[in-house]
């Protein structure tokens, strides 16, 4: 049986500077409370499934925008006079059973959602929420990660929430490839649209021309702008391609496939090549 969400309240469990887990304090019915501890990979899935529902609702005309913020004030209010404690002792006493392994989407809704999280001690929590609820949650998360000094990791996270990395590769002229693949559950890939393919050529310390590459779904076509700034950032995602973070290079994008279907690696990668190769007259700035 699903809880209602009627509060939150967060904390940063961290060792040294190292972030260890975010501490959740869940009140629901009853007046009853279930804490919880993320890692920062679980709190990355769930700012890509709230960024996901409110696109969703970024995409209603006018008067529903203004019902829905209305909405809002009326739920962030409530939530607001519902916190629950959350203490020291709790958070520094944190029962490793009460881990996030997983967490994924269980059920929705016009106007909200279910969110299955899998614990490590071996029981689960299902947890009901309003899309109107959504801003209260990150601002609770925000404060207690910010308020803990680690403005860096609330940057990290929000620059990765409008694309998947699914495969980045070294490509060499003969059409040698030397990639990582990213794996993901089924329900995160369909948070997004378009599969696009992105081309980045430069010079290395010797001289020579090289290029990488890499294939994303996003919820944006190659063609429009915002991609540059989301090229960007994906060097500091891609442990492959951080080598050429500072370094002038030219990119392309191309869009290769839009809609719910499935791309398969095959397909991405020979995209990929075939979009270096189009692009190889043309040198790093």
């Amino acid at each position: 049986m699903a809880l209602t969400l009627t509060g939150i309240n967060t904390g940063v469990i961290r060792h040294g500077n190292q972030f260890q887990a975010l501490a959740l304090n869940l009140r629901h019915e009853q007046n009853e409370t279930s804490l919880i501890f993320i890692s920062a990979l679980q709190l990355r899935d769930l700012y890509i499934y709230f960024e996901h529902r409110l696109y969703l609702q970024n995409q209603r005309n006018a008067k529903q925008k203004a019902a829905f913020k209305k909405s809002q004030d009326i739920a962030m209010q409530a939530m607001l006079k519902n916190i629950p404690p959350l203490t020291k002792t709790q958070m520094l006493e944190a029962d490793t059973r009460r881990r996030v392994e997983k967490l994924e989407p269980h059920t929705s809704h016009a106007r909200g959602f279910q969110l299955a999280f899998s614990l490590q001690g071996g029981h689960s929590l299902l947890l009901q929420l309003e899309d109107t609820q959504i801003a209260v949650v990150i601002s609770a998360i925000s404060h207690a990660i910010n308020n803990a000094g680690m403005h860096k990791l609330s940057l990290r996270i929000s620059s990765l929430l409008d694309f998947l990395p699914m495969y980045d590769a070294d490509i060499k002229s003969d059409g040698e490839m030397k990639y990582d693949n990213y794996p993901y559950p089924a329900w995160k890939l369909a948070m997004f649209t378009h599969y696009l393919a992105l081309v980045y050529h430069y010079t290395d310390s010797n001289g020579q021309d090289c290029a990488c590459g890499t294939i994303v779904k996003s919820r944006i076509r190659g063609e429009i702008k915002e991609t540059e700034a989301m090229a960007r950032r994906l060097l500091a995602f891609s442990p492959r391609m951080k080598k050429l973070e500072g370094k002038p290079c030219r990119i392309t994008v191309a869009t290769l496939a839009s809609g719910a279907g499935h791309f398969p690696r095959e397909r991405c990668l020979k995209a990929l090549y075939q979009l270096y190769q189009t692009t190889l007259p043309a040198t790093a700035e």
